[in-house]
């Protein structure tokens, strides 16, 4: 008998080991390009354009699902991060800027900051009642809730 060695399910890449890594790849391959993209309009379009620009089309893909892979490897969850400030410094056209810095004036937060608080807003949701039950279920399941 033959196995999955993954599958693509809502977008997101699941591996037999659940490590996430080939979703992972894939996403920085796909953002790499949304990015160059970013990089071509930084001289043809104002600041606050491109800042509209990433929140609405890049940040989406960083975002996407990502209570689901929130656990991979330390190293992977680096590489969003990485992505996210390349970005953030087109926005801005910097180099000389932290990390920290470029967040600030962008109004946002580190993906890992993001992650979880959205994790702490659903275990909230989850001990409220406020989410359907199959949610309460798997959070159980996952989270310990």
């Amino acid at each position: 008998m033959w196995r999955l060695r993954s599958i693509k399910i809502l977008g997101v890449n699941l591996d037999d080991e659940l490590n996430f890594r080939d979703h992972i790849r894939g996403m920085c391959k796909k953002l790499g390009g949304m990015i160059g993209i970013l990089r071509r309009l930084k001289n043809l379009i104002p600041v606050n354009a491109r800042l509209l620009l990433y929140k609405s089309v890049i940040l989406p893909h960083l975002t996407y699902c990502h209570l689901v892979w929130h656990f991979c490897s330390a190293s992977d969850v680096r590489k969003f991060e990485r992505l996210q400030e390349r970005a953030l410094r087109l926005v801005y056209n910097t180099t000389a800027d932290s990390y920290d810095t470029l967040l600030k004036r962008a109004k946002l937060t580190t993906l890992q900051n993001r992650r979880l608080q959205d994790i702490l807003i659903l275990m909230f949701q989850v001990k409220n009642e406020l989410v359907m039950n199959y949610i309460s279920v798997i959070t159980h399941a996952q989270y310990g809730a």
